[in-house]
């Protein structure tokens, strides 16, 4: 056998060797996958609980069990049997099949979900009616501001709570927009437009959705990246109705950056003509990926004074007949603020914000 033919044959050994080596390595190497990958419910024990839908968010790792009706607080607990499927190699804790309890809305039922590799991710089973959670405002609890001390925030705990605000940006200059009032036992959320020794203009806000740290830290000079809007949701509403009052401040400005990419070149500050307005909406969507569309929506607009709690409702426009996926509402005491426009002073109250149906006119 000449050198040459012992050289190709020495290649091909070598090669052989490899892919072995390469295929034995992952078959050894284990997924750290763990994930749920569907999730259905039967054997509710409340039959006259109409689940209209089952959302899996993934991302965030919540299943949310969605009712097309009112679940009043003395009906639960809730029991049912879940069925549900798990990435390659996963297993959880409890199993698929197991009876599920639920004593209250404010609940969250934990899997815990454990890979090949033995990484565990925690699921959330959560419960929604028709109406969006804590939106009479009667709840509040404390969260670390970007200042490291506490800022409060609407709803029961971090964890459960649908609703978010500013606060927690703003916290660094010891500014909170949104707060509890308490007047005669009852409590509402008041939002106001003020100012900080580096920004002349901050609109308070409350919405549904998340408060977005990073994305305040990354986007200094962008508000709007500092907002994630909106929670699952799957029905169409007729209207949306709530109570406010409303004074605007009485020097309406806009402020312009002046290093677009740095908030701290500063501002120059136009008096412009007007007065500020707050706004109020809710929008419904169907989110599909990084696709969304929306399908209706109720909005108020205005700047008149309202010193004395109003009670309105707003009818949502739909255009189109789909069913959303998610819903974004939305309240703020100027409504520009996110383009550093509006007076400081303007303050907004809301109370008591419900969801109306009506069934023979309103598509689902």
């Amino acid at each position: 056998m000449d050198n040459l033919t012992v050289d190709k044959m020495k290649n091909i050994y070598v090669a052989l060797f490899l892919l072995l080596l390469f295929t034995s390595c992952k078959k050894d190497q284990k997924s750290n996958e763990a994930s749920i990958l569907d999730y259905s419910v039967a054997n509710l024990s409340r039959h006259s609980f109409t689940l209209d839908e089952v959302y899996l968010d993934n991302s965030n790792h919540i299943i949310y069990m969605l009712f097309a009706n009112s679940i009043p607080a003395d009906s639960l607990p809730l029991q049912f049997t879940p069925s549900f499927n798990l990435s390659t190699g996963a297993k959880s804790n409890p199993t698929s099949g197991v009876a599920v309890t639920i004593d209250n809305l404010n609940d969250r039922f934990t899997y815990t979900v454990t890979a090949e590799d033995g990484t565990k991710i925690d699921y959330y089973v959560v419960l929604r009616d028709n109406q969006i959670p804590d939106s009479d405002f009667e709840n509040w609890y404390y969260e670390t501001g970007m200042n490291g001390k506490p800022c409060i925030e609407p709803g029961k705990s971090a964890a459960t709570t649908v609703w978010a605000t500013a606060n927690q940006g703003t916290s660094i200059y010891n500014l909170f927009g949104t707060t509890p009032v308490v007047s005669d036992g009852n409590t509402v959320a008041q939002i106001a437009t003020g100012e900080t020794s580096s920004i002349p203009i901050t609109s308070g806000t409350l919405f549904t959705g998340k408060f977005d740290i990073q994305g305040a830290i990354n986007n200094p000079t962008d508000p709007r990246k500092a907002t994630q809007f909106g929670i699952p949701f799957c029905l169409r509403p007729d209207s949306i109705k709530f109570k406010y009052t409303y004074q605007p401040g009485s020097r309406y400005i806009h402020a312009t950056l002046n290093n677009p990419a740095s908030i701290f070149a500063g501002f120059t500050v136009t008096d412009i003509p007007g007065s500020d307005m707050f706004t109020g909406y809710a929008i419904l969507e169907v989110r599909d990926g990084s696709s969304v569309t929306e399908i209706g929506r109720a909005q108020i607009v205005s700047g008149d004074t309202q010193l004395v709690m109003k009670k309105i409702s707003i009818p949502f426009v739909y255009s189109t007949f789909q069913k959303p996926t998610h819903i974004s509402v939305v309240f703020a005491s100027s409504k520009d603020g996110d383009l550093f426009t509006g007076a400081v002073g303007s303050t907004l109250t809301i109370d008591d914000v419900e969801l109306v149906y009506n069934y023979f006119t309103v598509p689902k």
